[in-house]
Order: C-alpha cells, then structure tokens, then sequence
C-alpha cells in the first residue's frame, strides 16, 4: 500500500513538473517558427504530433532518408531540420496546440490571428479584457481560451460591460482569449516580475520596523545611562567618611553642641577647670576622640529592569 502511494505522489510529481517546465509560445499568423525538441535528438528518429481540443495527430516522422507526413499538408508548411526540430512556414491559427517530440512535450503554441490585441503584463497584476459589442450577440458573452481551462476562482466576467478582469495573473494564463467564438485579446504573462503595488507596502513595513527598532536602542541607551550615573553616586556617598586621624580636634559650630550624635560613642571625661564665675563648663571646648566614627552601611543600589 505505501508503495502504491510513494509511486503515485511520484507521478503527480513529475507530471506536475513537466507541465510548468512547459514553454509557452505565441507568434502572429503568418510568421515562420521553428520548435526544438526538450532534447537532443540529432541523428535519430524523430516523431511530431500535436495535441488540440483534447485528441493528438502525428504531424511528421523525421529520419535519416527524408520526412514521412502523417497529415495532409498541401502547402508543404511542415518540415523537419538538421538537429530534429520542426519548422513551420507562415503559421496559421489551426497550428495552435501543444507539441510533442518523441512524445515528449516540446512546447505550447499559440498563433495570433491577425489583428488581435497583445496584452502583456507583469506576473500577480491584474487585467481586464475588452469584448467587442457584437460578439454572441448575447447579453452576457461566452469567454473561452485557446488552450487550458479558465480559473473561475481569479477570473470573473461582468455582466455590465462583457468583460473578462483576471486577479493576480500568472504565466499559466497565457493565452488566446475568445469571446463569443471570436479572438478577443492575447494575452502574455511575463514570469518572475511582482506587480508595483507591492512595492510601497514593503517599503513601509520596512521603515516602520528600522523605526521601531532605533527607538528601543534610544531607550536601552538612556536606561543604561542612568543605572551607571546612579551608581557613581552611590560611591561618591560611601566614602564620605573614609578615614579621621586620631586625635582629632572637633569644634562645635555656633558654640553649640549636639550630644545625641550617635557617631561619637566615648567620649573622656574632661578634668574640671575653676573660673572666675564659678561655671562648672570647661574652659577649653576640646574633644577627644577615642574611637573613630562607624561609617554608615549603604543598602548596595540596584538596577534591574521593571
């Protein structure tokens, strides 16, 4: 069972590959094209057909002695080359289809008829087709392509002006249009282009995100900034108090005094000294300090993200 679904993913795959690697081609009636084979086939046999409204036809068989038709074709318009290609002499609208070499697709072919317009525009744009007024004769004209079947998901036909509007084109829609059984327009999808429109919009998503992200780098900046400012600070205050020589003189400012600092811890008792209104203050405003001054401890500053 697994290996009946290996293979059949591995056909689909292949098909699928085979198609989109398929050429498409258009030329205007009355022009001389030469298709080549996918691959070389110089010196051996080869054999065209065309493939048209779902039947194929051996158009030729190509060898060393000459070519055998397989087709009527009293115009002699087909013949083979040197290296196996097929050459056609003035292509007529009945030469459209696809072509196969050695039953191997070659190419899609599509012969413009005289005086049809040539649409060509860019991949995932879209495209309105005109219908002339007398085509069907019918309010709402029949539209139908050369080859392939109309994706009616992205394509819509108005009811108002007999238009065809194709969405978000692709080079699978490449193509002869007809509306009303006649050509309408041919159209040409060129592949690997993006429509203009998509420009403006990536451009401002791009300068919005530059944007966005210089602003955060300007924030982190200043956090930054701040944290290290805070801290030298904090350094500055630790070592107010860094070391007082022993013996140190302190004077009272203003003759006051402030006992309730608790930074001197001891003090000597100072030897009383007599005077002449009999005060028991000493005379000399003298302290000596014994111990050195605890220095305060600082809660450590800290700088986080909140």
């Amino acid at each position: 069972m697994k290996v009946n679904i290996f293979c059949c993913l591995l056909a689909c795959t292949l098909g699928s590959n085979v198609t989109a690697g398929l050429t498409h081609e258009g030329v205007k009636e009355g022009t001389r094209i030469t298709l080549p084979c996918p691959h070389s086939v110089k010196g051996k046999k080869v054999r065209w057909s065309r493939e048209s409204g779902g039947s194929r036809a051996d158009i030729l068989t190509a060898d060393g002695d000459g070519d055998k038709k397989h087709i009527n074709d009293p115009q002699n318009r087909y013949s083979s080359q040197a290296d196996g290609s097929l050459f056609i002499l003035r292509a007529a609208p009945s030469d459209s289809g696809r072509y196969f070499c050695n039953h191997e697709a070659a190419v899609e072919l599509t012969v413009i008829p005289s005086g049809t317009t040539i649409v060509s525009v860019a991949e995932r744009s879209s495209i309105t087709l005109n219908c002339s007024h007398d085509a069907g004769g019918s309010a709402v004209p029949t539209w139908r392509r050369d080859s392939g079947e109309i994706n009616e998901g992205r394509i819509s036909v108005s009811t108002e002006d007999t238009t065809l509007r194709i969405r978000e084109a692709e080079p699978a829609d490449s193509g002869l249009y007809y509306c009303g059984g006649e050509p309408a327009a041919y159209l040409n999808v060129t592949k690997g282009q993006r429509s203009d429109r998509a420009l403006p919009v990536q451009s401002f998503l791009i300068g919005t995100g530059l944007l966005l992200l210089s602003i955060l780098i300007l924030i982190t900046a200043c956090f930054m900034w701040r944290c290290r400012s805070s801290r030298r600070g904090t350094d500055k205050q630790l070592h107010v108090y860094d070391e007082i020589p022993a013996g140190a003189e302190l004077h009272p400012i203003n003759g006051g005094s402030d006992h309730s600092d608790a930074t001197y811890d001891t003090i000597a008792e100072l030897p009383q000294t007599g005077n002449t209104t009999g005060s028991s203050q000493p005379a000399n405003n003298t302290y000596v300090l014994l111990e050195k001054p605890k220095a305060s401890r600082s809660r450590p500053d800290r700088c986080s993200f909140t």
